[in-house]
């Protein structure tokens, strides 16, 4: 297995989605509307408000999916974590 191809794989479906972005919770009317009339601005929306942890669930359940996909059993994801600075992270266990 190619650590390489995990990587890609992980950029394509998050990554590249989530960095650089605001991640905004769909039911936070104000800001999404705001968010909508920048032009050119990237925007996520997602179904929770964007904690850590949540994010941090949110990345686990995409990852879980798009590695089963490609790999089927011969990768398990077990472990995500995610920092929000060098001394607060959340990981989430599969």
């Amino acid at each position: 297995m190619d650590f390489g191809d995990i990587k890609a794989l992980a950029n394509e479906h998050l990554v590249n989605l989530w960095d650089h972005s605001f991640i905004v919770y769909e039911k936070d009317y104000i800001i999404k509307n705001f968010l909508e009339k920048l032009p050119g601005h990237k925007t996520v929306v997602i179904d929770r408000v964007p904690t850590v942890e949540n994010l941090a669930k949110i990345a686990f359940d995409i990852l879980k999916v798009v590695y089963h996909g490609r790999f089927g059993r011969a990768l398990e994801l077990t472990k995500v974590t995610l920092y929000e600075t060098p001394n607060c992270w959340a990981e989430i266990d599969g």
